[in-house]
């Protein structure tokens, strides 16, 4: 539906349960899906998509423009808690043209196709008599979903499973029925039962496998890994009105000065990269010779020094002007999460600066973080961003203030940045405005980007095509197949 705000959820919507306008290849370059062709006007103020003549909803009514134009004006809708508005911010009118062509009057803008890569269509024959504000607790969106993709709904038992079947209609031209006859979605929150599953052949791919579960099947020849990067990274926010962290120098000392390969073994048992900005190895721009600090320990102590943090009293803790270089840094009660913390509070430790570790449940944590007054010195966050990088709620100057500009830092050159990335549709001049931004990011340092996170699922041997990549895990979910089935 157009108001999940799981992922699960909308991966399973994307891929499994819907068709999208459009989809995307490994490269996120845009491919037909519902939409066998579109085109763009010369100053690209307007598109026009043709759409399909032979997909249909499971319950045999055709898929025509004016499910297209019923979704937008739905995800258009204030009275809609659609999650991505920021994909059609550019988006302004719909156009029926015939019952296979829709126009689109847009401004144009970079990525322009991406959210309807994102966005599964939805059926105007069934919806659109539900009022905007009650989609959300509709059953459609729970327990009588009605799609248009490659498997149908079956039936959900709610903290359980979700069961899909093979759309044996599927268009031949998008791939046609899926391998799978049938294809059980399990929720089972216990990670021994889990594994034990796994292992019995109960279960034959696990999504995201947390560390302490790959520990348990290491060795095991029967199942395999398959591993991406995932659009996430975790950081340490430093808020820039507290003085330790006004000045950038400072801010590099303190990156240059954590170990961040010993936290992608410890923490992600591997299964990550070290940080280097805001644009990880799973987005299209990103490039292995952008310049980053590096661990640097003496490095870090000659910023500190440079800057006058120096420990005048002989306590092992450095300080300026009286003040000491002590501060809290925050978390919320997640386990990996405070092992970060303590190799955190180490590594800070070996040159003179203290870290105290402070665990705060989510609901006390984030009015401290978002609130306007910005009443914490540093909190360690995971986040996870998009292929568009319309990053000005966490940087621009002005965003201060506002929620998600947690560390209070402003630099007037950035924004210029910021500003042009969602306007530039060339490939090649958006790839040198990314460079730009990780450039700028990486000198000020207003983050400490500890690591990437890569995904790891786990499948049994006999079961075959499970290709991940960054666009998610189930991706390429038509063409999975168990051995002998």
């Amino acid at each position: 539906s157009l108001v999940s705000t799981d992922f699960e959820s909308a991966q399973h919507q994307t891929y499994v349960l819907f068709v999208t306008l459009v989809r995307n290849d490994e490269s996120y370059a845009p491919q037909p899906y519902l939409a066998e062709s579109w085109e763009f006007d010369s100053d690209t103020s307007e598109v026009v998509f043709r759409l399909r003549h032979d997909l249909n909803w499971h319950d045999g009514t055709p898929v025509t423009a004016r499910d297209v134009a019923f979704t937008f004006e739905r995800l258009k809708d204030p009275r809609v808690p659609f999650p991505n508005p920021a994909y059609f911010d550019y988006w302004d009118a719909v156009e029926v043209v015939d019952p296979v062509t829709v126009r689109f009057v847009i401004r144009p803008h970079a990525n322009a196709l991406y959210g309807w890569t994102r966005t599964a269509i939805m059926p105007e024959h069934i919806l659109g008599d539900v009022p905007p504000a009650e989609l959300e607790t509709h059953p459609f969106g729970t327990s009588e979903p009605v799609g248009n993709g490659p498997f149908r709904f079956v039936e959900r038992v709610p903290g359980d499973r979700w069961v899909f079947e093979a759309n044996r209609a599927f268009p031949e031209d998008l791939g046609g029925r899926p391998y799978l006859d049938r294809l059980v979605y399990r929720q089972i929150p216990d990670e021994f039962a889990l594994s034990a599953a796994l292992r019995a052949g109960e279960v034959d791919v696990v999504i995201e496998a947390s560390p302490p579960m790959l520990d348990q099947v290491t060795g095991d020849t029967t199942i395999l890994w398959a591993a991406y990067h995932a659009p996430e990274y975790a950081f340490i926010a430093w808020n820039s009105k507290r003085p330790w962290f006004a000045e950038p120098e400072v801010r590099r000392a303190l990156t240059m000065a954590i170990d961040r390969e010993t936290l992608v073994q410890a923490v992600l048992g591997g299964h990550g990269t070290v940080a280097e900005g805001p644009v990880g190895p799973w987005h299209w721009a990103h490039d292995s010779g952008w310049v980053a600090p590096t661990f640097d320990r003496d490095s870090a102590r000659a910023l500190l020094d440079a800057a006058g943090w120096r420990d005048s009293d002989g306590d092992g803790v450095r300080d300026r002007d009286g003040q000491s270089f002590s501060f809290e840094l925050m978390a919320t009660p997640r386990r990996d999460w405070q092992s970060v913390q303590t190799l955190v509070q180490a590594s800070l430790a070996d040159i003179g600066v203290e870290a105290e570790p402070l665990v705060r449940e989510r609901g006390a944590l984030i009015p401290l973080v978002t609130g306007a007054d910005r009443r914490f010195d540093a909190v360690l966050i995971g986040w996870a961003r998009d292929v568009p990088l319309d990053d000005k709620d966490l940087w621009a100057c002005d965003q201060v203030g506002q929620p998600v500009q947690f560390t209070s830092y402003c630099n007037p050159e950035l924004d210029e940045v910021l500003e042009a990335i969602p306007l530039t549709a060339d490939r090649d001049e958006l790839r040198v405005l990314i460079g730009r931004y990780h450039e700028l990011i990486s000198a000020d340092q207003p983050y400490t980007f500890l690591y990437y996170v890569d995904r790891v699922d786990l499948v049994r041997s006999q079961v075959y095509g499970v290709n991940v990549d960054s666009r998610g895990d189930w991706a390429t979910v038509a063409r999975w197949w168990v051995h002998g089935e």
